[in-house]
């Protein structure tokens, strides 16, 4: 058996946009540097308490989104999280809809024991929908017309995006004040 019959050749993987993924790393090393300068200082407890739970939250945060991934295969669709995975046969899926909040969209797998969410936030999302739609049997699955929009003009969520690069540019502004300041 050769390694390319090992492998999936069919499968197509999907994981967070990296425009998202780069300004959250950034974040969070801005922020253990942060926490770092506040120890260093002898900062008030609080301040120290409350930076060092920050900085567990955002960097669990941080390795979820990188460790995220939808992977598609002919056989059906694994989403991967820290820690857990679960595959769904295609002919489990008995629904795909979908719900959108101002610009995020999330996309609504029903399945015979529950449902399974896909936000926007990973790459190539329009081709990720239209992937797992030409997958799914469109005769036996109710398939909502929001989902087909999505595949043909899918909806950017820009506002995660400014927020990461704005907590950034704050984290290193309070960095350079901790750094330059005079005591």
């Amino acid at each position: 058996m050769s390694f390319s019959e090992l492998m999936p050749m069919d499968q197509k993987d999907y994981y967070i946009k990296k425009s998202f993924i780069i300004p959250l790393v950034l974040d969070t090393v801005l922020l253990i540097i942060l926490t770092f300068l506040s120890y260093l200082n002898r900062s008030p407890l609080y301040e120290r308490g409350f930076l060092l739970s920050a900085s567990l939250i955002i960097l669990f945060v941080c390795l979820e989104s990188l460790q995220r991934k939808v992977s598609l295969s002919p056989e059906g669709l694994e989403i991967k999280k820290i820690g857990r995975k679960k595959f769904l046969n295609w002919s489990d899926i008995t629904h795909l809809g979908c719900l959108t909040l101002r610009h995020r969209f999330y996309l609504l797998l029903t399945t015979k024991k529950g449902f399974h969410i896909i936000s926007n936030a990973y790459g190539n999302f329009g081709q990720l929908v239209s992937d797992i739609i030409s997958f799914l049997p469109a005769d036996k699955i109710e398939i909502e017309e929001g989902v087909r929009l999505q595949a043909n003009t899918p909806t950017r969520n820009i506002s995660d995006l400014i927020a990461a690069w704005l907590a950034a540019a704050v984290l290193t502004g309070i960095i350079a004040f901790k750094l330059f300041a005079p005591p």
